[in-house]
């Protein structure tokens, strides 16, 4: 471990330390603050950039306007463009219904450099592209619980397109990859599809919150002991409203999400410096005949498990992976990550599990702390073959930047 005690003590913790002492003594965070908010900062307009080496960056703009229109009304909008093909907008109205918090959200994302490997634990080495889009109106009702504990409800609607042809990048496009006979096209490419979803999620976590919604600015409030266990139950049933074929195959006329997640949380000091080890399984069946497409399939990567890997990059029925993570305090707004993650995706139901087939992650970090809407991520991380294959490395992994966290 010292290697990466260098790392977080030199090159991370101290010099972050000293930054943030400076710009606290020299007034900087005022300042920012006063040039980038309005209305005595009810509302503001925030530069945004992210890059994750392996696909495109992109530039955008964070804003934010709390009490719209009524007081308890918060608006909050993302949105970025990395070239041609590739824009993300997000615009979320939340406001305080009950004992919980209802929202309102939009999502436009199309992406023309999403990657495939073939669908399975085996898949094939050679990286390819392919065009995603996607359009969404969504509904969700979040009710709190006893600590961190908290029921999330959901329903939403969303148009896919998914597209094999090139539309960048130096790799081989999907379609030319099925051409060459390297894997069969996918379910879903080349198609248009409409989709209705029903989502629920329970979490219950006996920690206390990091960061309660109701601290006051620089109060006095010291954060709880992090030790505790957390599980989490979450299903979707999607249902398809409309498919404009190509030459795809044809699509389930349903089909249900499903997984868990559990993990215990270790505080070695009670000062938010905690050791984590989470087992976490994901489904996907279809209900009656047909196939689910691609852009529903569990997947692993990104920000999912194994973040050494590309989002989207191990897509499959089923999914097991284990998850040791070590967190602790570099400012109060963000925490240090070491992570190690093992895990891959099989067949309906874990068909074909073999632990031999299990890959590798290894990550050092910077993650924001407690919810946030504008989170700021610093990410490098190795991907390894499987054990079968001797766990050589063979990805890389560096994220830089901002992304909506609402």
């Amino acid at each position: 471990m010292f290697p990466a005690y260098l790392v977080s003590e030199y090159v991370v913790r101290r010099p972050l330390g000293w930054l943030v002492s400076t710009a606290e003594r020299e007034h900087w965070p005022t300042l920012i603050l006063d040039f980038f908010t309005f209305g005595d900062r009810q509302g503001g307009i925030v530069p945004t950039w992210y890059v994750d080496y392996g696909l495109r960056p992109s530039v955008g703009v964070y804003a934010f306007w709390n009490d719209f229109l009524v007081a308890k009304n918060d608006l909050r909008l993302r949105a970025a463009y990395g070239g041609t093909d590739l824009v993300q907008a997000r615009l979320t109205d939340r406001f305080p219904l009950g004992s919980g918090t209802f929202a309102l959200s939009g999502v436009y994302e199309s992406r023309p450099d999403t990657v495939f490997y073939g669908v399975g634990a085996d898949s094939v080495d050679q990286r390819s592209r392919y065009y995603r889009s996607l359009a969404r109106a969504f509904l969700a009702y979040d009710v709190p619980w006893v600590r961190s504990s908290y029921a999330r409800f959901g329903l939403g609607v969303r148009e896919m397109k998914l597209n094999g042809e090139r539309h960048c990048c130096d790799d081989p496009s999907v379609a030319e990859q099925v051409q060459a006979g390297v894997f069969p096209s996918p379910p879903g490419m080349d198609q248009v599809y409409d989709v209705a979803d029903q989502a629920a999620e329970l979490v219950l976590d006996s920690r206390w919150p990091r960061m309660p919604a109701t601290q006051e600015l620089a109060s006095d409030y010291v954060a709880p002991p992090g030790t505790g266990v957390r599980l989490a139950l979450r299903a979707e049933l999607a249902e398809l409203t409309g498919q404009s074929l190509a030459t795809g195959q044809a699509l389930a006329d349903s089909w249900l999400h499903y997984g868990a997640s559990l993990g215990g949380f270790w505080d070695v000091t009670g000062l938010q410096r905690a050791l984590g080890l989470t087992a976490i399984v994901d489904f996907v069946d279809p209900l009656g005949s047909g196939a689910v497409p691609l852009s529903d399939l569990v997947s692993l990567g990104g920000e999912r498990p194994l973040q050494g890997f590309l989002p989207y990059q191990f897509v499959d029925r089923s999914s097991a992976a284990l998850r040791f993570e070590y967190r602790w305090p570099v400012a109060v707004w963000l925490d240090g990550q070491l992570l190690y993650e093992v895990g891959n995706v099989f067949g309906k139901g874990l068909s074909g599990f073999n632990l031999a087939d299990f890959r590798s992650s290894f990550g050092l970090g910077l993650a924001a702390v407690g919810a946030q809407d504008h989170k700021f991520e610093l990410l490098m991380a190795v991907g390894t073959t499987s054990f079968d294959a001797g766990t050589q490395f063979d990805s890389f992994r560096f994220v830089l930047g901002t992304t909506a966290g609402f």
